[in-house]
């Protein structure tokens, strides 16, 4: 049976809010996050592209710009976090080349280190990480991931996360390495204190 993709994005959003709003438990507290990614191949210096870097924020020529990003995130410990992620996306553009309409589906994990302390709104963090990556049309394949990112808490508990990837793909696949980025709208679902993070907002986490 062929499901469109406005309704596996809808299934999948449906799917998600109820895993993030049930996984949470009275000692834990959640972020989770909607929002759009970007795939960019070519300033990665792969065959036919362009070297490492150039014209990275050339986002008209070189950017597939998509959604959603589904994302949940836990605090762990200090300042580590961990986050865990879906994408998808239409690659009609490798780099200079204008392909056909190309599905791209992405499951992530990715460790956090927050750079600064928890009270500020602003608050930058490194991620280092792994995933696994679908391309209609070629084989699916692991990823290793490494960027940076930020928060922007602008309410106690909204705010928006940006960040920054570059995934690294084995030669031995037929997929390519390529840059991602993703902005999106956070919330904070709040739990009790006990673990750390505190129900006003000014936990541990970030």
């Amino acid at each position: 049976m062929y499901i469109s993709t406005k309704k596996l994005m809808l299934l999948l959003f449906i799917l998600f809010i109820n895993v993030a709003l049930f996984g949470q438990d009275i000692n834990n507290k959640w972020v989770v996050g909607v929002g759009f990614n970007a795939v960019d191949y070519y300033p990665t210096n792969e065959p036919g592209m362009g070297g490492l870097f150039n014209e990275i924020s050339n986002a008209n020529d070189h950017w597939n710009i998509y959604g959603p990003k589904l994302n949940v995130s836990r605090f762990l410990k200090g300042k580590f976090n961990i986050d865990a992620s879906f994408s998808l996306n239409k690659i009609t553009k490798m780099g200079d080349l204008n392909t056909i309409n190309l599905m791209y589906y992405a499951l992530d994990g990715n460790l956090q280190y927050n750079l600064l302390n928890s009270e500020r709104k602003f608050r930058p963090f490194l991620l280092v990480g792994a995933g696994y990556n679908w391309v209609e049309g070629f084989n699916s394949s692991g990823t290793i991931n490494g960027g940076i990112g930020a928060n922007y808490w602008f309410a106690e508990n909204i705010g928006l996360n940006m960040q920054g990837l570059y995934k690294y793909n084995s030669p031995d696949y037929t997929l390519l390495s390529h840059f991602y980025y993703s902005l999106s709208v956070v919330f904070k679902l709040n739990a009790r204190s006990k673990s750390g993070w505190l129900g006003n907002g000014r936990g541990c986490y970030n």
